[in-house]
């Protein structure tokens, strides 16, 4: 096999993706194991942007070997070989957070919390320096045999602030990248921050949050869409991880909300439980301070009502909350194809109406309390006199909140028609109705979209 500078001898790859080829090689000068990438240099560079793409590599390569962080894979070398650049790490054994999610399935809310935290205490002794990881995601946090977690491969880490038309650009996994860097936008922290969301969710999920087997489709969903539902995380990791994953760098949460999140996401269930007498849990503490500093995520409602837990009775709920705050401008955009804005239309209702697509659509939330008691109990009760009243032929639809079912609806009075999902979270009846002009007959179409519709609030209630 070939020896790098002398001293290097590769012995068996390790792995590749897009960015290089990581080997498995013995230093013979210093007679140990060592990991080495060797980076791909993309083919059609010209001789000057060859050159400058070696150098840039190697200058961020040597800016990640002044980095010294337990979470940290070490970087001890860069060496020229064969016009390539290799970077020199340690060789971590265990193997990647990717290949775990693979081959064991997706993991339980509190580990991942704990290696979240593990790899924003990484971020934050690189962004320290001035120096962006631009890369994070599962392949590239290792598992120790500790169970600890390591940040690795900052082979493209650029210097903060660094962008343009530049071999950085397009350096990245798309799954991971954040929204500002498809746009082209300067980057920075929340970028690494907005790839940590990421890497989260795939690892309690089990796949990407905007995975689309399409490239131009995944990077429209990145920009425009929001990520898929979250059914296996905690609320409390549920929540971080949404807020993590706003498409404004500027309303993401700063390392410190993150932390708090992260520490209570990972505090096993029976240690969140408040003691007798204080009620709201630990994780509520937890994230009223986040609160404070993350107002108006993208999210919705999911951060209020990580604070708002009932203070007696069985249910979470005192009141209901503002109906018009259920959905963001991108997901009215996203459910509707239009951004009207929404207007309260009873009491705990809120309805969006657009006249752009020919279809005079409208979007209505409603939220109300049980009217007999003020339990789970009293609202499954209500819930099902509801479904027998309105819609005898009710579809049931798991996986939205504790109990959901839908129906068609038509009103020949007012020439609309459309579906409508009923839900309960805990204490609280939700009503999530689209109607539209035209066609007298319900369509797939027409359920989709009151279904999206009620699966984008359900996401915001938490």
């Amino acid at each position: 096999m070939d020896v790098l500078a002398g001293r290097y001898r590769l012995a068996e790859p390790l792995g590749e993706g897009g960015g290089g080829t990581v080997w498995r090689a013995h230093d013979e000068l210093l007679r140990r194991e060592v990991a080495i990438k060797q980076l791909h240099v993309p083919p059609d560079l010209d001789e000057r942007q060859r050159a400058d793409f070696l150098g840039r590599a190697i200058e961020e390569a040597r800016a990640a070997g002044r980095l010294t962080h337990p979470s940290i894979v070490t970087v001890h070398d860069v060496v020229g070989h064969a016009g390539q650049p290799w970077i020199v790490m340690d060789l971590v054994p265990g193997r990647s957070l990717d290949k775990i999610i693979r081959e064991d399935g997706p993991l339980a809310s509190e580990r991942v919390a704990e290696i979240g935290l593990a790899v924003l205490d990484a971020l934050e002794a690189a962004h320290a320096r001035g120096i962006l990881h631009r890369d994070v995601k599962p392949a590239n946090v290792l598992i120790g045999p500790d169970g600890r977690a390591l940040l690795t491969d900052f082979g493209i880490a650029a210097p903060v602030g660094r962008t343009g038309n530049s071999w950085q650009s397009s350096a990245g996994s798309p799954n991971y990248m954040s929204p500002e860097r498809f746009r082209d936008e300067p980057d920075g922290p929340p970028s690494d921050l907005w790839s940590l969301g990421a890497t989260l969710y795939t690892a309690v999920e089990g796949e990407p949050p905007f995975h689309r087997n399409m490239a131009a489709a995944l990077v429209a969903a990145v920009l425009l869409h929001e990520p898929r539902p979250m059914t296996r995380a905690s609320r409390v990791l549920t929540w971080i991880v949404l807020a993590l994953l706003d498409k404004d760098p500027a309303r993401r949460p700063p390392p410190e909300v993150v932390r708090q999140a992260l520490h209570a996401a990972a505090a096993p269930p029976a240690s969140t439980s408040a003691p007798a007498g204080r009620p709201g849990g630990m994780w509520r503490l937890v994230a009223i301070a986040a609160v404070v500093v993350v107002v108006g995520l993208a999210a919705g409602l999911g951060a209020w009502f990580l604070v708002s837990g009932k203070q007696g009775g069985s249910g979470r709920f005192d009141g209901v909350p503002d109906a018009c705050r259920s959905l963001t401008t991108e997901q009215i955009r996203d459910v509707l194809g239009a951004t009207p804005r929404g207007r309260p239309a009873a009491e705990g209702r809120c309805e969006w109406k657009e006249h752009a697509t020919g279809h005079d659509g409208t979007i209505t939330v409603g939220y109300r309390l049980p009217a007999d008691g003020d339990g789970e109990a009293a609202a499954s009760r209500d819930l099902a006199a509801e479904r027998a009243a309105r819609c005898p032929a009710a579809r049931d639809l798991p996986g939205i909140a504790d109990e959901a079912f839908t129906c068609d609806s038509s009103d020949p009075a007012t020439g609309t028609t459309g579906a409508t999902v009923w839900f309960r979270l805990s204490n609280l009846i939700v009503e999530v109705a689209y109607r539209r002009n035209g066609d007298p007959s319900v369509t797939p179409a027409d359920r989709r979209t009151a279904e999206r519709a009620a699966e984008l609030v359900g996401i915001g209630l938490g």
